[in-house]
């Protein structure tokens, strides 16, 4: 039986592609962009464009006097600015530390000096859907960072999010690293074997849900990825996409993201996530994690905190 290997590195335990297995998310139009065939998009001039990312970290799990637990979070975004001149960082991270709690916990807020983690609750039963509330923190800070960026084009590290109240701009477009839903219909699915490095398929539409908020145009494009063999053909696609609007500026920013993504793809000698972390991205994320403070740090500065009575 011939193998094949996944490319990102086990130590994240995420497996990069699943389309053989499940069924096509229902609703998803291919029509929209006729003939289904690959596309080599021509290369045109960048305009100025943003990366965002974010980083969480749960810093401790805290219990009260009735059993009661809460955690300690730290989320942050921040943005690269790319244009004429160079990459760079734009502004400094954004970091904000969240006492999250659910109704019957008994402290307000935990006081760590100039780290001061603000109660936020939530409706949680268990530690585990408590947990799991960690990530949108993260991703609506990523989304409110966006909003506060001079127009251009700004590229998430990740779906598109939208917090209650705050649509996205038509010029953001995000960018999913792991294929963990398959969206395109049998039928069409066969084109993500036919792309070549720095081509991508037509665009098409995922209509929103209960867990998707928002109408999206979409598009699967492949990365330069070297060595090819011995990785699983899937280990280079990326999905791309941007809220559904005017057909003709999302075609070409997909037609953008194919130089874009291509140009700034990293390698397995440099990332362990390669080709799909991207190069730039990597340097935010390590930036982001030092404006968050050490782990090892912030760690031993709770323990002191609550040997010592203060919170």
């Amino acid at each position: 039986m011939p193998l094949s290997l996944e490319a990102w590195n086990p130590d994240y335990a995420l497996l990069q592609v699943e389309f053989d297995q499940g069924e096509p998310l229902e609703g998803v139009d291919t029509s929209i962009e006729l003939p289904w065939k690959p596309l080599e998009p021509a290369k045109v001039p960048w305009p100025t464009l943003y990366l965002v990312d974010g980083r969480q970290r749960i810093d401790a799990i805290l219990a009260d006097e009735r059993g009661h637990r809460a955690l300690l979070v730290t989320v942050a975004a921040g943005a690269l600015v790319r244009d004429q001149v160079s990459i760079r960082l734009f502004g400094e991270p954004w970091v904000r530390r969240i006492l999250l709690r659910t109704a019957g916990f008994s402290a307000q807020e935990f006081a760590l000096g100039s780290m001061n983690y603000r109660a936020k609750e939530v409706e949680a039963g268990d530690l585990r859907t408590l947990v799991q509330t960690v990530n949108p923190l993260m991703r609506a800070l990523e989304a409110e960072l966006a909003t506060t960026l001079p127009g251009a084009l700004v590229i998430l590290d990740g779906p598109i999010y939208a917090p209650e109240g705050r649509a996205p701009g038509a010029r953001v477009m995000g960018y999913a690293k792991t294929m963990w839903q398959r969206y395109l219909p049998k039928d069409q699915e066969s084109i993500l074997s036919e792309l070549r490095p720095a081509t991508r398929t037509p665009l098409f539409f995922i209509p929103k849900s209960a867990r998707r908020k928002l109408d999206l145009f979409s598009w699967y494009l492949r990365l330069p990825f070297e060595p090819s063999l011995p990785f699983h053909s899937a280990a280079s696609l990326l999905r791309a996409e941007v809220v559904a609007g005017d057909i003709e500026s999302a075609r070409k920013l997909a037609d953008l993201s194919v130089d874009i993504f291509a140009t700034m793809a990293s390698s397995p000698v440099r990332d362990p996530r390669a080709p799909q972390n991207l190069v730039p991205v990597g340097g935010l994320e390590a930036l982001i994690g030092r404006h968050m403070g050490q782990k090892e740090l912030v760690r031993r500065k709770i323990v002191q905190a609550l040997s010592g009575g203060a919170t």
